[in-house]
């Protein structure tokens, strides 16, 4: 029974509604997405990057993000937006060489993650040449003999 079918017989089949969503999320693999970070693993600067296409996206992530914005816009109640322009002021010379460190860490850090992208892609492409020059070995061998 189709969705407009039941809605002309004014019935709604529940059990075969749920079991037409299961089946959905059986076939996309939602299941395997966690749902909590306890379930997600390592995470954060205890991560690892196995997979080379991870790698990629986190150096095009450090590409647009490594730099902190030391202020961010404040909005609201005019009292509050003064008050911690204020608190601001005061406080800017403590936090903001913190954050120049922190820039510079992130853009070193890009430039690294840069480097190891391009030696990945590189031994990639050795170990292509290397297996065409075993195969090519191998042939002339079985040629000789």
């Amino acid at each position: 029974m189709s969705l407009n079918e039941e809605e002309k017989t004014g019935s709604v089949d529940v059990e075969k509604i749920m079991e037409q969503i299961r089946d959905e999320i059986e076939v996309s693999g939602a299941r395997d997405i966690p749902l909590s970070f306890e379930d997600k693993g390592a995470a954060g600067p205890a991560a690892t990057v196995t997979d080379g296409s991870k790698l990629g996206d986190a150096v095009e992530y450090l590409s647009y993000n490594y730099e902190v914005q030391p202020y961010q816009l404040l909005t609201g109640n005019p009292v509050k937006v003064f008050i911690k322009k204020a608190i601001r002021k005061i406080a800017g010379f403590f936090f903001l060489p913190i954050v120049g460190q922190q820039n510079t860490l992130n853009f070193n850090f890009f430039l690294v993650s840069e480097a190891v992208r391009e030696q990945r892609d590189e031994i990639e492409e050795l170990k292509k040449v290397l297996s065409d020059m075993e195969n090519r070995v191998k042939s002339l061998e079985g040629e000789k003999s």
